[in-house]
Formats: structure tokens, sequence, C-alpha cells
């Protein structure tokens, strides 16, 4: 998603702050009725997001609306990112829930509570990672992976909501599960559920393309039960959300028996890889379109807080939802007084949570599958595309790991095959044969106009650190060069794209200077910055420490050559 120049937040506002007043950071009078309209679109489809998760996790559906206030209000507050929207998600629902009904059966208070204190344990190590300012992880996220990322979420959404939209009963757990069950089901598809589902999707469809921050989902929703309950559409098969019971929060924490313990820390490790993962690309999104600074380790810290308040208030683990979020971005939410308005308004509207009971379950997935669709940015694939192949390929590898293995072990997979990648080229990096611009002191790759080797002088350019993996390509990538310029005199490395030197990067400049004085040629370092002169200087070879350093290349072409 693209924002103008006049979207974004101002510079002069886009360091976090702490404290209340960081809660009003970038609200003026003019942006006061935008903001709360932002919070009001949050609120509208975080209700309907909330009470269809709430059957994902297998918990009454008043329970999700819990989660949600407790987790907004708690980001609201510590967090960093103003937009980013925390609570009840269709990602790790299913997750929890399939592990821990294992241990108890459903809608049992024994349920609530391995639930409840999976949030507990999942928010303590997600704020672990905030607090000992371990957000440099997610900078292992690159933009191919999160966009793969989150398409693959998308799909998973979408994938999930297909019964709901269809009006036949839901089954599978893996995407592919169920698309079999639901492809076995198709006869028995509801036309009103079908109608209803794509009517909601067109009307938010439309209501973005004309004004994306009014509340169309709440007009929808209100509309399509309205239509459903006049014309008895339940007797046809269209399923409701079924009664909502409205309560306050529960204390629902007690000791566990050691298996119970065993089972509950072992999933709240998965949510917690997953919920920082999510977070992490989540945040990293948000920050970029509406231009603000990151502060990954406060939002991990938020989040954590998040998920242990809703443990306590005796709910569900939470996590950052990029659906939502990306809503909030969409209708122009900028500040965090957009949240701050829709966990205020959750809560005052808890009490009239008991009239939910008829809203039609393809309502909610209409509205899900929109939410979703804006997680699959096939625009960003496009871009990608063009770049970089190999990167694209990663895009794909995260997009198809994410649903086929799911969250946590496909994005791991496609984590990996970056780090694998960057590894590679790093260790097979490019030895650029420099040259003089015609009458200039400009030193520029050979084969560029005007650009000419100069007599007897080899000057070349590594583009990577010396490091282990790729010091014998430095020193063969250089003989080779030497081979096709027998009559070279003087050698000068220019460092400028050498940002670190390793102990077998210096053992073998030295191997190769040694050869080079026994050949007659001397060598020259220029443009090495502080970090590299130091190991130089610091090597045990006395002809590496005593390398001539120049301040440029052609000072160190004409010192050679003199």
């Amino acid at each position: 998603m693209s924002h103008s120049a006049s979207q974004r937040t101002p510079i002069a506002s886009r360091v976090p702050t702490r404290g209340v007043r960081d809660l009003f950071v970038g609200v003026t009078r003019k942006s006061l009725g935008p903001q709360i309209l932002a919070g009001v679109t949050l609120l509208a489809i975080a209700i309907l997001e909330q009470l269809a998760t709430s059957q994902l996790a297998g918990v009454p559906a008043f329970a999700a609306m819990i989660a949600f206030i407790a987790a907004t209000l708690a980001f609201t507050f510590v967090g960093a990112n103003p937009i980013v929207s925390v609570g009840a998600d269709s990602t790790i629902a299913p997750l929890f829930a399939v592990a821990l009904l294992r241990l108890a059966a459903p809608n049992s208070s024994q349920y609530y509570t391995l639930v409840a204190t999976a949030a507990v344990v999942t928010g303590l190590v997600v704020m672990a990672v905030g607090l000992f300012r371990l957000g440099w992880l997610a900078d292992f996220l690159s933009a191919p992976i999160v966009t793969g990322f989150m398409a693959g979420i998308g799909v998973i959404i979408i994938v999930h909501q297909l019964p709901h939209v269809l009006g036949v009963a839901g089954g599978g757990n893996s995407v592919f599960a169920r698309l079999d069950d639901v492809a076995h089901q198709l006869g028995q598809l509801n036309a009103w559920s079908l109608g209803i589902a794509l009517g909601t999707l067109g009307l938010m469809i439309l209501g973005e393309k004309f004004n994306p921050r009014l509340p169309v989902a709440l007009v929808a929703v209100i509309g399509f039960s309205l239509l459903a309950s006049l014309a008895s559409l339940s007797h046809h098969g269209v399923q409701e959300l079924g009664a909502v019971v409205a309560g306050g929060p529960v204390w629902r924490l007690h000791w566990l028996s050691l298996h119970d313990w065993g089972a509950v820390v072992t999933t709240s490790l998965t949510l917690a890889v997953v919920v920082i993962s999510q977070s992490g690309a989540t945040s990293r999104v948000a920050a970029e379109e509406i231009g603000v600074a990151q502060n990954m380790d406060r939002d991990f810290t938020g989040v954590g807080v998040a998920n242990v308040l809703a443990g306590l208030v005796g709910t569900f683990p939470v996590d950052a939802s990029p659906a939502r979020t990306s809503v909030v971005s969409l209708a122009g939410g900028r500040t965090k007084l957009a949240g701050l308005v829709a966990g205020v308004g959750a809560l005052g509207l808890a009490p009239l949570a008991s009239h939910a009971r008829a809203i039609p379950l393809a309502v909610l997935a209409g509205v899900l599958v929109f939410v979703a669709g804006r997680l699959i940015k096939l625009g960003q694939f496009r871009a990608i595309w063009r770049v970089s192949r190999a990167e694209f390929a990663v895009a794909l590898l995260s997009l198809a790991g994410v649903i086929v293995l799911g969250v946590e072990l496909g994005l791991a997979l496609a984590v990996g095959l970056a780090i694998l990648m960057r590894t590679w080229r790093s260790a097979r990096p490019r030895m650029v044969e420099l040259g003089r611009r015609g009458d200039t002191t400009s030193w520029e790759p050979l084969g560029l106009p005007g650009v000419q080797r100069h007599p007897h002088v080899l000057a070349v350019l590594f583009d990577e650190a010396l490091w282990f993996a790729n010091a014998d390509v430095f020193a063969r990538e250089l003989r080779t060069l030497l081979v096709k310029h027998p009559n070279t005199q003087h050698v000068v490395l220019d460092a400028v794209g050498m940002p670190d030197v390793d102990f077998t990067g210096l053992s073998t400049l030295a191997e190769v200077v040694d050869d080079l004085h026994h050949d007659g040629i001397d060598v020259v370092i220029a443009r090495a910055n502080a970090a590299v002169a130091d190991a130089l200087q610091r090597s045990s070879e006395a002809r590496v420490r005593h390398l001539p350093l120049h301040q440029s290349v052609d000072s160190a072409v004409r010192a050679a050559a003199s």
C-alpha cells in the first residue's frame, strides 16, 4: 500500500516518546476528527473479526472481545508503533486451540485455564525479547520475506473462512485439508450464505474505493443482519453467530499438573515464535507505510504485556494483526488515538454484545476475506520480480512455506534461505578492475565510456568484507587479473567496499602480498576504513602492517607509480 507524502507523519513527530503524552503525539485540532474516525473503523472491523476468531480459538465469543480490549489498551500504552492493532488473531488461534484441546474438552473451565496460562507464558517470552533488546531478530525479515509471509497469512485466513462463505460445515486444520473438505461439500452450497458473503465483500470494496475511512463493514453487518432476520434466513441454512453472553474479566489461572505445564510451555514457545515473527513484520510494514521511526524492542514489549494482561483477565493469547493494522492505515490512522478510541469503544459497546447473536457468519466471513485480501500485495511481488529473481523466489518460498508448513516453519525456512543466499553472495564477491576517467582524479570500473587503465598499475575494488568464506576467491580473482595484465608493477586495492577483514582474510592477504613482492610487484591500499586499518596494524605479518594506506585511489596510484 502506498501513501502520498501528505499522508505520512511529519518528520518531527516520527521519534517515539514514552508516557501518557505518547497517546496524543501527532494529534492536532485538524487531525482529531480523522483519527477518531479511523478508530471507529478499526472498532467496526475488530468487533466482527474478534467474534469470528473466537470460534477458531474454541472460546465464547465475548472472551475475544475482552482479549481485544485488554490487548489494545495494553499495547496503546506500552508499544511504540501508533497504528499496530493487537488482539485475538486468526493466525495463532488454531495453533493453541489444536494443541490444548487435546488436554481438555471444549468450553470447559480446564480449557479456559490452559489458554489463559498459555497467554501469560507467551507474553513473558515476548516481553523478554523486547526488554533484553532482541528486537534486532526482526532484521532478518527482509521485504521479500515479509511480502510472502503476509500473503501466506492472507491465504490462510481466506481458506479458513470458505466454509462460512459457502454455508457448509468446516473441517481440517491445514489449508489443504480444509480445501479438500470444502471441495467435498460443494454440492451442499448455500446460495444465501454465498450471496451475503459476496455482498459484504462487494460493499467493502466499493467503500474502499470511494471513502476507505467510512465504517462500511458495520453498515454491511447491520444491513445483512436485518435482512437475515426479516427473511428468517436461519431457516434456509444461513448460519448465525449464536448467543453471545456478555461478561467481565475472570481469573482463570490455577496451578497445573506437570503434564499440562509441559504442553502449555511447549505451545507457548511455538506461539512466541509466531507472535514475534508476525508482530515484527506487522510493525515494520506499518512503520514504513506511515513513515514513523521503528522501535521493535518496545513493540515486542508491548505485545508481550498485551498477552500477559489477556491471560490475567481470563482470555487467551493475542498477536499483532497485519489485517487490522492495514485497515487502520487505510482509514487514515496515524496516531495512537485510533487504537485508544477502538479499545474504549469496545469497552463501551460490551453490554450490547448479546444483540450480536443474529449476525450471519457469512457476513463475518466477507469482512475477513476483504481484510485478508489486503495482505496479498501482487504489486509488491511484481516489483520484487523486476529487481531480483532470487529475492522473488524467496518471497514465493515464504508464501508457500507459510501455507504448506505453517507460520513458524514456513517463516523459518524463508529466513534461513535468505541468510544462506546473502552468505553465498558475500562468499562470491566481485573483483572490479578500475581505471581513471580522462584527466580527472576519478577512478571507475573499466568498460565505462572514457575510463582507461593506467599503464603498469592494476587498480581493483573488492566489494565485500574479506573473510574466511571468500579469502580464496579474493586471491584467485586477483591472480587471474595479473595473468591478464602481465606487465603489472603495482597493485592498488580499493578497500572502500570492504567493511571488515578477519584473521583468515589477513592471512590470505599476507600470502598474496608475499607472492607479489617476490614477483617484483608492490601493493598499496586505498580508502580503508578504521576497522580494516586497525586490523592491518594488528597483523602478525610485517608486510601487511607496513602496507601503505591512502585516502583515495588516485593518490595511491600516483604514490605507487612515482
